[in-house]
């Protein structure tokens, strides 16, 4: 999927959805941003074009034919040309006119038509995620008022309109009268289109002005940014529905994350995981989900192959979608003898143990030769059907402290979770791999989305990353346990203060008037490096719930 944008507010606003992001430079110089969108599952390459018809096209061209795109959308903002379209409204084009065709003569200007229409799966497709939820991707706050989708005709040139009484706007009513917006990028887009004859495009247009002499004055108070938003939201939510017409060979950009590492006896269901996006286990299918760091993931450990992912359960007979947390253990040798340690083991006695837990429930147990599934229920959102988000999307993202509003919400999350960590280590079991993505938000508590490493004997060197407790290092004399959980949430909750994770000779965080200072204390205990100086799970439970309280009771920050 290629998403082009003309101006650097246009691609900022698509780019703020993206992960895993790379830069990629084409042979003529173009610099890309190839990521994926989470939840979506399309890689997306995304350029800024910069103005003019001529431009648009040569970019477009150049990036379809690079990353052998299977669609376009082009994204960004234009000029309203009729009176019952407002501001922030989405002008999604019907039809594009490059109004600069024609015959200049004695007699004055005649026209001399050139229009292009999106194909017609791409039309139904508006008209589908116009009617059901367009604003899925649009953040609640960005709008007090949803804005509306208009799917008709756009005007495309070289001019930049900026007075209602010109005679470039007075051609355009004359000549095309059903246009609803003007750019200067479209028509060229649609050209480079045309090229590919089974290319798929949209342009879909925020409106961010009414092409008149307060163009410049809208601009400097933020119509620019809001209608990029807007256009940005929707074309998301198009490309939710969109499916690929092609299936993407096993060596392309676009095919699945998972890779199958051959060995011995593999299961057909194993097998399935290397094939495409959707995997067969045990009679049942899966629709593998993309998402941020290890939500669509593979390792190897030895003889042992782990692969996870998002995946929706097809067919489910739920149009607000039915999810689950795949998991799969694969052993790539002939299985060891009876008296020997078994890996496909640990997911039945994960089972065994969310059962005993009460959570998270199991939806499917298998297992088939040398491998060995565990699916576990992944909660969905009831408003847009999308299996919910992670603590991951709370979090800040660069080095910047988390707002009150999210840090109450992570707060208190953190306690529901560490009352479930409670109940896993009354039960002799610690998790020892907590991470961001591994708490789900599933309102109005968060839950774990797996058991982690519980069913694992402890060892040096495990839980390798970031969120890596002192006595899991390699090197450490000390054993990793429910401490290590305790640790764990700290780090979580000491990178929503900080926007970073602590790391060895950092300075301790030392708290703001904006944190209650109990939070503070709560987190430095956490975080000692000794294991028996840290809290128990419960005593940092307590102790989050009371911080969330005074959480409620903190002034917002002053604007």
């Amino acid at each position: 999927m290629v998403v082009l944008t003309a101006l650097q507010v246009e691609y900022e606003a698509v780019r703020r959805h993206m992960a895993d992001v790379d830069e990629v430079e084409l042979p003529q110089g173009t610099l890309l941003d190839v990521g994926r969108i989470p939840g979506l599952n399309w890689d997306v390459a995304l350029a800024e074009t910069g103005p003019t018809n001529t431009r648009a096209a040569l970019v477009t061209q150049s990036t379809i034919e690079h990353f052998d795109a299977e669609a376009v959308l082009f994204v960004g903002v234009a000029g309203a040309l009729k009176d019952d379209i407002d501001l922030g409204d989405v002008v999604v084009a019907s039809k594009v006119y490059g109004y600069h065709g024609g015959r200049e003569s004695t007699d004055g200007f005649a026209a001399r038509p050139d229009a292009w229409e999106p194909a017609y799966d791409m039309d139904q497709l508006v008209r589908s995620a116009r009617r059901n939820e367009p604003w899925a991707f649009l953040a609640p706050e960005s709008s007090t008022t949803r804005p509306r989708v208009h799917f008709q005709p756009i005007a495309s040139g070289d001019v930049l309109l900026g007075h209602r009484d010109s005679e470039t706007l007075r051609r355009i009513r004359r000549h095309y009268n059903d246009a609803a917006a003007v750019d200067m990028e479209s028509h060229g887009i649609s050209h480079a289109v045309r090229m590919n004859r089974a290319m798929r495009a949209l342009s879909i247009r925020g409106i961010s002005d009414f092409a008149d002499q307060n163009k410049a004055t809208r601009d400097a108070a933020g119509s620019q940014e809001t209608a990029a938003r807007h256009a940005a939201a929707f074309a998301l939510r198009v490309l939710r529905d969109l499916r690929p017409k092609r299936q993407a060979p096993q060596d392309s950009p676009a095919a699945p994350t998972v890779v199958v590492v051959s060995g011995p006896d593999r299961s057909p269901e194993s097998a399935a995981w290397g094939s495409g996006p959707v995997v067969k286990v045990v009679g049942q299918e899966y629709l593998l989900y993309e998402g941020p760091e290890d939500l669509d993931h593979q390792s190897r450990d030895g003889d042992v192959l782990r692969r996870q992912s998002v995946a929706r359960l097809v067919p489910d007979g739920n149009t607000r979608g039915t999810y689950a947390w795949l998991r799969q253990v694969e052993w790539v040798r002939p299985l060891p003898g009876p008296n020997h340690f078994d890996p496909l083991r640990l997911l039945e006695q994960e089972a065994e143990l969310c059962r005993s837990l009460r959570g998270p429930d199991v939806v499917q147990l298998s297992r088939c030769g040398n491998s060995a599934t565990l699916a576990l229920a992944w909660p969905n959102d009831p408003m847009s059907g999308r299996p919910v988000g992670t603590l991951h999307e709370l979090l800040p993202e660069s080095p910047a402290p988390t707002d009150p509003l999210r840090l109450w919400t992570i707060v208190k999350g953190l306690a529901d979770v560490a009352q479930f960590l409670e109940r896993l280590s009354d039960g002799g079991f610690s998790h020892r791999a907590l991470r961001p993505t591994a708490v789900v938000m599933q309102r109005p508590h968060m839950v774990l989305r797996d058991l982690g490493l519980a069913t694992v004997p402890p060892r040096r060197g495990e839980n390798a990353g970031p969120y890596q407790a002192p006595e899991q290092r390699h090197g450490s004399s000390v054993r990793p346990g429910p401490a290590t959980d305790v640790y764990q949430l700290g780090a979580i909750l000491h990178r929503a203060l900080t926007g970073r994770i602590p790391e060895p000779g950092l300075p301790a965080y030392r708290g703001s008037a904006s944190v209650p200072e109990s939070l503070v204390h709560a987190v430095a205990g956490a975080l000692q490096e000794d294991p028996s100086g840290r809290p128990k799970a419960r005593t940092l439970r307590i102790a989050l719930f009371a911080a969330a309280r005074e959480l409620t009771s903190v002034p917002p920050p002053q604007r």
